[in-house]
């Protein structure tokens, strides 16, 4: 079986969709899998899908939801529902666990690549690190969760799958640059721009990236557009650490070694 949760949450099982077309039975399995082998109580799935005010049939109707998980899963695997039970979606005190070897979800699958690909790094080992992390990113098929209406505990499981992303997709970049692919890392590097306007690593990561490829006045700008989206929307000003950067780019001869550290050695 595969239960996917880097994007909408898609279960399969030998080609055939799982995924349930009932909203809240839809919702009770994403914060299952989304916490898969750890114990979901009874409570935190009554107050995610009816928002901390559960009517007084709402055990029941999430007793009627489980038991459909239980009977779509063995449908599709050939099992009988008190096996599904025992083995897969147990009940376990006041809650529930869906039991998930690693290589049954996207979610370890990922993990693992990175954790992997962090280890390269370490050793300088960064052209195999960006094929490990290009792999990775490769899994994601959209906002986690997009098909479920999300409540304040997949909200939070949503964000950390957001995060979890960006942190690939800065390493991916920061692995590119050490590889000299640096019209790669302005390309990627400009989309996160454009989905973090005020994250500003991903913007020295531009600058690096466009410094390094012979295109200063452009890494000149991506400065200067992030400083006065930042001082006229949240009254601050850039970090000390991006504004050095700049600084250093102004420069007629600029500091190499700065530059060479923070990835952003030029072509010549």
């Amino acid at each position: 079986m595969e239960f996917r949760v880097l994007g909408p949450i898609d279960v399969r099982a030998q080609g055939r969709d799982l995924t349930p077309s009932a909203p809240k039975q839809r919702q009770v399995l994403a914060l299952l899998v989304a916490q898969a082998n750890h114990r979901v109580s009874v409570p935190a799935l009554l107050n995610e899908v009816w928002d901390c005010e559960p009517p007084r049939t709402a055990t029941t109707a999430l007793q009627t939801y489980i038991g459909a998980i239980r009977k779509a899963l063995a449908a599709a695997t050939g099992a009988r529902a008190g096996d599904i039970a025992a083995r897969r979606l147990v009940t376990d005190g006041n809650g529930y666990v869906l039991r998930l070897a690693e290589d049954e979800c996207d979610r370890p699958r990922f993990e693992r690549l990175v954790l992997e690909a962090r280890g390269l790094m370490e050793r300088r080992e960064a052209h195999t690190a960006t094929e490990v992390l290009g792999r990775a990113l490769a899994m994601w098929r959209g906002a986690p969760f997009a098909n479920v209406r999300q409540g304040s505990r997949l909200t939070a499981q949503a964000r950390v799958l957001h995060e979890t992303h960006l942190a690939a997709s800065e390493a991916r970049i920061d692995a590119l640059l050490l590889c000299r692919r640096f019209p790669e890392a302005v390309a990627e590097a400009v989309a996160l721009v454009g989905d973090h306007p005020y994250h500003e690593n991903v913007h020295a990561q531009l600058m690096r990236a466009l410094y390094a490829s012979g295109r200063r006045a452009a890494a000149l700008d991506v400065y200067q557009s992030l400083r006065r989206r930042m001082t006229d929307d949240l009254g601050i000003p850039p970090s000390p650490s991006t504004t050095t950067l700049h600084h250093v780019m102004l420069q007629d001869a600029p500091d190499q070694r700065y530059l060479a550290a923070a990835g952003a050695g030029t072509l010549l």
